[in-house]
């Protein structure tokens, strides 16, 4: 059975380093790779949106942040490719997703079976990480394989 390689690219030096550690081990184990990148989009709270409408506000500001970030995720992962190629790894595909970060890389690891997660440490302080959590944090807690993580 072959393996499979989740690396979370989000353009950030960390981000990188996990690529090219990922791409080590792909090559080394003969493992498929995942590019993925996750536009962070919030569930919009109940309630706020029937109050929106009548309140007359309209959803498009978030709806045109939503564009901006698939954009910017679709040049990353294109950007990704272009690295994983120079790294010499044959077996990339790439995922650009929309929601909370940490929940779904948890979820398409649990949807294609990954073996390993990889993905940059943001270096929060340990105060800050604890009040505000991290997606690092959260992928390794809750992930269901083994999660890399790179400063």
């Amino acid at each position: 059975m072959e393996k499979i390689f989740i690396v979370a690219v989000d353009g950030s030096p960390a981000g990188w380093k996990a690529m090219k550690l990922a791409a080590t081990l792909a090559k080394a184990s003969d493992a498929a790779v995942v590019l993925a990148h996750v536009i962070p989009v919030e569930p919009v709270p109940e309630g706020l949106e029937e109050w929106s409408k009548v309140e007359g506000i309209s959803f498009d500001e978030a709806q045109a942040r939503v564009r901006v970030g698939r954009t910017i995720g679709d040049s990353i992962t294109s950007e990704a490719e272009d690295r994983a190629s120079v790294l010499g790894l044959g077996d990339v595909s790439t995922k650009v997703i929309e929601g909370n970060v940490a929940a779904e890389l948890v979820q398409l690891a649990s949807d294609i079976n990954a073996d390993m997660i990889f993905l940059g440490s943001r270096g929060l302080s340990d105060v800050q990480g604890v009040l505000l959590g991290s997606v690092s944090h959260k992928v390794s807690h809750l992930a269901p394989c083994t999660c890399v993580l790179v400063r």
